[in-house]
């Protein structure tokens, strides 16, 4: 299998765990880590979107961050995530 679609397949994966830990625990989330989650979720789809109208000059090295991305949206939403705003550069700690 190809390094796209693996990526592709993982953003799928986060996408759908996301989804349920927001009906699920969606009383209980706390405003600031969705704000971080729907940011990177939202720029996650820029870059999706970007790769798919053919913007993107390198569309692999996108990808990877697209799924970073991700990644960073789908830890921030674990109940043992930690959000620091005290550093304006990295707005959150996931531990």
């Amino acid at each position: 299998m190809n390094t796209k679609v693996e990526a592709v397949e993982k953003m799928n994966v986060y996408a759908n765990e996301l989804v349920k830990m927001i009906v699920k625990d969606g009383k209980s989330l706390q405003d600031e880590k969705l704000r971080i989650a729907f940011e990177n979720v939202v720029r996650a789809m820029v870059d999706m979107t970007n790769i798919q109208l053919d913007k993107e000059k390198d569309a692999s090295d996108t990808l990877k961050t697209t799924l970073s991305r991700m990644k960073i949206a789908h830890n921030c939403m674990q109940p043992n995530s930690l959000v620091s705003t005290k550093n304006k550069n990295t707005p959150f700690t996931i531990k």
